[in-house]
């Protein structure tokens, strides 16, 4: 009987043996190494931003004061705070200290940085230090010395004020004095920043360029407008964009220099009228005005990037 056998087939070396699998492995090892050095910022983002947004979304189509279950309620609490009073006064409060800090600080920081860039300009390391110093300074320690500084009875300002034969100023008393008080906190924190950023734009523009205007005969004016301005331009739009999201969140400012946003509610900013809807146990319509203020505020600065585009090509 003639015996059966099973055909013969070539062996295949087991796949984890295979060499050109290893290589294989290895180069896509080393292809995903840099994703990995990458991966801690995209963990922390999603995390900390992304997650808390997409919550912070979330509850705000619903009426909910933080415990217990959430009622739905769709778009009710954007109409809610659309058609709210207080919101709209507070964003009028908000624009109308924009309205101040942004020209003051600009024109303030500019000016400061070309004396800083001056080579006249003597003891510049310990100046520069000077005023950067309210940037490190803990916000609410600073607004209560302002809130002293302010005080009728007591602060040293409305007495030199006195001093020099003026009336005294009611600046935590009157609704327009109190936005000027709460401005001129923020210019004094923000002045120095915006001051260094401008210092080290200047340093950046070449000597060549201002050496080739004094061959042709311009003064420092001259050379100020037609060089130095139009080359800060983008250094200017950048502190516009960060002054105008600081003062949008203004809060420790009113909430310790007038007293909670007073005289009549007058200093309430739309960061101060979010921490009086939360205190409230409003977290929907806390969380709406939030998205309310993140467009507007997301408008503005891309209006002032399109605004700004014709100066920055030339």
């Amino acid at each position: 009987m003639q015996q059966w056998e099973s055909p013969t087939r070539p062996l295949t070396p087991p796949l984890a043996h295979s060499p050109l699998t290893s290589v294989t492995w290895r180069r896509r090892l080393r292809a995903s190494t840099p994703y990995l050095y990458i991966a801690p910022f995209f963990i922390i983002f999603l995390a900390f931003f992304a997650y808390p947004l997409c919550y912070s979304f979330y509850v705000s189509l619903h009426s909910w004061a933080g415990i217990g279950p959430m009622k739905p309620v769709g778009w009710g609490n954007y109409g809610f705070a659309l058609q709210n009073p207080f919101f709209w006064a507070s964003l009028r409060t908000t624009a109308t200290m924009w309205l101040i800090v942004l020209p003051a600080g600009t024109i303030l920081s500019l000016l400061i940085a070309v004396v800083w860039n001056s080579q006249k300009f003597r003891a510049r390391n310990v100046v520069v230090v000077l005023y950067l110093l309210p940037s490190v300074i803990s916000i609410v320690a600073v607004s209560v010395v302002f809130r002293i500084l302010y005080d009728q009875s007591v602060g040293p300002i409305d007495a030199i004020i006195t001093g020099l034969g003026f009336p005294s100023v009611p600046w935590l008393s009157h609704e327009a004095w109190a936005r000027v008080a709460i401005a001129i906190v923020r210019l004094w924190e923000s002045v120095g920043l915006g001051a260094l950023f401008y210092f080290a734009s200047l340093q950046a523009i070449s000597q060549e360029i201002y050496d080739a205007a004094d061959v042709d005969g311009c003064g420092p004016v001259r050379k100020f407008w037609s060089i130095s301005v139009p080359l800060l331009t983008r250094t200017t739009l950048f502190l516009t964009v960060i002054n105008t999201l600081a003062v949008f969140s203004l809060f420790a400012e009113p909430q310790t220099v007038t007293n909670d946003g007073g005289p009549n509610n007058a200093t309430t900013t739309v960061g101060l009228y979010l921490y009086h809807l939360v205190q409230n146990l409003d977290y929907g319509t806390a969380s709406a005005v939030s998205f309310l203020t993140t467009v507007g505020m997301m408008i503005v600065s891309v209006t002032l990037f399109l605004v700004s585009r014709r100066w920055m090509n030339d």
